[in-house]
């Protein structure tokens, strides 16, 4: 019997977190097959679209588990160099699809066509702050230069650089 997706206060926020796995995974595997049954290609489309949101939060739960029970591993220069540049440039891209699909939205009359548009729309500017904030938050705080590793290695030194002993 599959526990109901709603958190017990008495449940462990890791089995909260488990069971919400379960459930987004479990449910977009029924919106999967839902779609794949229908044959009319918007409400297939969007179906599907809600079905790989699912699997994206049961990924992102997921994410959290991993966040919570083990240490992550500390980015480079070099690495938070590539994320810096790469993500710039994904901003950007964001920023041409969100215009994009805005002129789209305001140009189109069909109520059918627009709540597509819509979706899509919505997901650009999700994105597009997901980004920006992968750069200016996470990122960031999980660097570590070695001017870092050389200031700590000297305060916890008792001889702060000079022969010990």
């Amino acid at each position: 019997m599959k526990k109901k997706c709603n958190s017990d206060d008495k449940m462990s926020i890791e089995e909260i977190l488990n069971m919400l796995i379960e459930t987004e995974y479990s449910y977009s595997k029924e919106l999967k097959a839902i779609a794949e049954k229908i044959k009319h290609p918007t409400l297939s489309a969007i179906l599907l679209a809600i079905a790989k949101d699912s699997e994206k939060h049961g990924d992102l739960y997921k994410a959290i588990l991993k966040l919570m029970k083990d240490v992550q591993p500390m980015l480079s220069q070099e690495e938070l160099s590539l994320i810096r540049k790469e993500i710039d440039r994904h901003i950007e891209t964001e920023n041409r699809m969100i215009e994009s699909s805005k002129k789209l939205l305001d140009r189109i009359d069909d109520p059918r066509i627009k709540i597509l548009l819509e979706i899509v729309y919505e997901d650009e500017v999700k994105h597009h702050r997901a980004l920006i904030n992968i750069r200016d938050r996470i990122a960031k705080v999980e660097t570590i230069e070695e001017e870092d590793i050389w200031m700590e290695i000297w305060k916890h030194s008792p001889w702060h650089g000079g022969p010990g002993g």
